[in-house]
């Protein structure tokens, strides 16, 4: 798939994977390029004038409550990549943005689908986006980015914990709360460095369930129902969970 010249209310714009974005393969993390996403969501939000210079006086602010990614290939080190991400219609509670990656001959690597939930950040409970919404909707694209939406996961169930996570001040975000890309991050760290070294991730799906904050302690929890399918769950000391994910690998 090439990419074609964005519509008006596509955000677009360029990264360059940095030597600290990748890991031992020369690859930007799964990790490095969900934060590609996000900054793309971040400044278009901000140009639709629903970003985080409005929400911030309103007492209110975005969170992703669940995304879906699936990569074709990773861009390597110094590579230049091109991203596009737009709002679509809102469903329920969610609002829904997708995201497409493109390397420099216009051939499409990364593709992703969200759903974003408006929060009161005293009451912490949702709002509903559709009035927010329809100041901007008249302008949504269109169109989509993959042919499934991000679903509902189940909770992952075993007896034991794969590791433990203390969360630090690196962890923590301009909303005082654990970032939604640093999950990912631990998502990856459930995995031993052989099947890093032996498979890459094709898809990965995540539910943000609850706010993690500096001195929490998590716990992940990891089964495999399927060859190269795993399911996590993060669940803090007292029981609660905070992030479920489902992660699908294949062999290099």
């Amino acid at each position: 798939m090439t990419t074609n010249p964005p519509e008006p209310a596509i955000w677009s714009g360029d990264f360059r994977v940095h030597s600290y974005e990748v890991d031992f393969k020369q690859c930007a993390t799964l990790e490095c390029l969900c934060r590609y996403f996000q900054e793309a969501a971040w400044n278009h939000a901000e140009e639709l004038g629903v970003g985080y210079q409005r929400l911030q006086a309103e007492n209110r602010i975005w969170v992703l409550s669940r995304l879906l990614v699936k990569i074709a290939r990773y861009p390597r080190w110094a590579e230049n990549v091109h991203v596009h991400t737009w709002p679509r219609v809102a469903k329920s509670v969610f609002a829904m943005r997708d995201f497409e990656m493109f390397d420099s001959s216009g051939k499409r690597m990364v593709a992703g689908a969200s759903a974003w939930l408006l929060l009161d950040t005293t009451t912490k409970k949702p709002q509903r986006v559709d009035k927010l919404i329809s100041e901007i909707q008249k302008s949504f694209p269109d169109r989509r980015a993959l042919e499934q939406e991000p679903q509902k996961l189940t909770r992952c169930e075993s007896n034991s914990a794969s590791f433990d996570v203390a969360v630090r001040y690196s962890d923590i975000d301009v909303n005082g709360h654990v970032n939604n890309s640093r999950y990912i991050g631990w998502l990856m760290d459930a995995h031993a460095m052989a099947i890093h070294r032996s498979h890459t991730v094709k898809s990965i799906e995540v539910n943000f369930l609850g706010e993690t904050v500096a001195g929490d302690r998590l716990s992940m929890v990891s089964n495999e129902p399927a060859p190269c399918e795993y399911w996590h769950s993060m669940v803090k000391a007292d029981g609660s969970e905070v992030c479920r994910g489902r992660v699908q690998w294949v062999k290099l």
